[in-house]
């Protein structure tokens, strides 16, 4: 059945909100009988790749896989509820000043890390100031940070920045043990990590299972109900879906579209459709090089008019995603209604490829990786592109490659952009993912007029100029530039063994569940 989930504001201050958005929700609706929770069993969850690190978040790698994978050990000071709103967690509260200069979080009290040592202001202090004066990016406005006393921080900064709060609930948000870092170092916490969280680390036997355990002084009094969580890496999608099936692992993450009606017809499991973190098929060139065909924005227009996206959506999300033209699901608060994008339409793609000087067409190539909902839809495209005259080259890579690309570099061609919403703020996304400030320097055209409605959308202090100067980033994104080519979405698709019940898989952001509630029912 089809469930809407309403994301509404969540209010920081009198004068500051966030921007949350309402989308549609697929949901196969786990039995409505209500069981109390009991006590017992070990959760095991599967995924397709393994984490690069589990314990060192201010530290890269840390990729989307190590956060969900981390969970039961490590949280964070905020987090999303199912509306998208953000929610305390270690942190009790917060506050901001008037003239927007100050963060204060109020701290959760008698909250322990694993090794018994205090998770108080000072500990969490250490935490964001290695985080922000580390390489990574979300906590740079943050001028210097105060232990205001034992349960209370105060986050002093140079401007604001409406992603702060949302920040905290993620990267720079996850709390480990100073305690920890400092007697065995770095690199042994990417493979030992050390928090709060409800279950503490046992063992990673890398690419292939993670095993934690129950913290018996978790500062939720009664939980978790599990005796442990374990991962189990299962790369084949064959074998994956077979040992689910079987029962061997409880969970099947990354479900594709073909194989959802067979699972529910079983009447053994029930389906998570994850739309705040929906996958996003997307593809753009390398448009900041001199010389490549994509530095021509008639070339970029070329391939989007080449390009039949309802046919796209329909083979490959099987009903169960949505076309798409920009870098937000249709019906969000970021996504702008007056986006005319690119309709299909082969012959206007031939004329453009004319007037750059391309009559014959050109040679490319398209970098994927290698997971079906990526690699599949490309040799549609591959079609879509011959018959204007573009001849394409398949270069199948796996994700660490592809990461790896993506990160580094590419010329003369186009690249899949697996770019999830990893949080329900669209303008951080964007500064993210499609911005030539990030990863994509050097690669990606910068127009100044993009980059600034960018800028400007991070700087807003209310909801309304934070959406007008979202939208004005789309509308220079698709229809001025062409700088990506958006197609269609789909949410990720999870099926849960009927006795398993509170996971939190799929509720909100992809990389967040609660394994502090989770229970299996004997």
């Amino acid at each position: 059945m089809r469930k809407k989930h309403l994301f509404k504001k969540v209010i920081f201050t009198v004068t500051i909100s966030c921007f949350l958005f309402s989308i549609p929700a697929l949901v196969c609706a786990q039995s409505s009988k209500k069981l109390e929770p009991q006590y017992g069993g070990i959760l095991k969850r599967c995924y397709d790749n393994d984490a690069q690190q589990l314990g060192n978040p201010a530290a890269r790698p840390f990729d989307l896989t190590s956060v969900k994978m981390s969970r039961p050990a490590i949280e964070t000071l905020l987090r999303y509820d199912e509306k998208g709103n953000l929610v305390p967690w270690l942190a009790a509260g917060w506050s901001i000043s008037k003239d927007l200069s100050a963060v204060t979080l109020n701290l959760r009290k008698g909250v322990k890390f694993h090794d018994g040592t205090p998770c108080d202001a000072e500990a969490v202090r250490w935490n964001l100031e290695r985080y922000r004066t580390s390489d990574n990016p979300e906590l740079k406005p943050v001028t210097s940070i105060d232990v205001v006393d034992d349960a209370s921080v105060k986050l002093n900064l140079a401007r604001w920045d409406s992603t702060i709060l949302g920040n905290l609930a993620s990267y720079a948000g996850m709390m480990i043990s100073p305690t920890a870092f400092k007697t065995n170092g770095g690199e042994w916490c990417r493979t030992n990590p050390v928090g709060t969280g409800p279950f503490r680390f046992v063992s990673w036997q890398k690419d292939v299972r993670v095993k934690f355990e129950k913290f018996a002084d978790y500062w939720q009094k009664g939980k978790p109900y599990l005796d442990g969580i374990e991962w189990i890496v299962i790369k084949d999608p064959m074998s994956r879906l077979a040992a689910f099936q079987r029962g061997e692992v409880d969970d099947l993450s990354n479900v594709p579209p073909k194989d959802v009606e067979g699972l529910k017809a079983a009447g053994k499991y029930y389906g998570s459709f994850c739309e705040l973190s929906a996958l996003t098929f997307c593809m753009m060139g390398d448009s900041a090089h001199e010389g490549s065909p994509f530095a021509d924005i008639r070339v970029r227009r070329a391939i989007e008019h080449a390009i039949d996206k309802q046919a796209m959506a329909k083979i490959f999300a099987l009903g169960l995603g949505q076309v798409g033209n920009q870098y937000a699901p249709p019906g969000s608060w970021g996504n702008n209604p007056n986006v005319k994008g690119y309709p299909y339409d082969p012959q206007k793609a031939k004329n453009l490829l004319v007037e750059a000087g391309y009559p014959e067409g050109f040679k490319t190539k398209i970098i994927t990786p290698s997971i079906p909902f990526f690699a599949d839809p490309v040799v549609a495209v591959q079609g879509f592109f011959e018959k204007v005259g573009i001849s394409v080259e398949i270069e199948k890579v796996n994700p660490p490659k592809h990461t790896a690309t993506l990160r580094g570099g590419w010329q003369n061609a186009l690249i899949v952009h697996n770019a999830p919403l990893s949080e329900p703020d669209i303008a951080k996304n964007l500064s993210v993912n499609f911005s030539s400030r990030s990863y994509l320097k050097g690669v990606m055209l910068a127009p100044d007029d993009y980059e600034n409605a960018i800028t400007q959308a991070l700087a807003a202090s209310d909801t309304k100029t934070k959406q007008e100067w979202t939208w004005e980033a789309q509308k220079k994104m698709i229809d001025t530039y062409a700088l990506a080519g958006f197609y269609f979405t789909l949410p990720r698709i999870t099926f849960i063994h009927n006795k398993v019940h509170n996971t939190g898989v799929g509720d909100t952001v992809d990389v967040q569940w609660t394994p502090e509630d989770a229970w299996i029912e004997r």
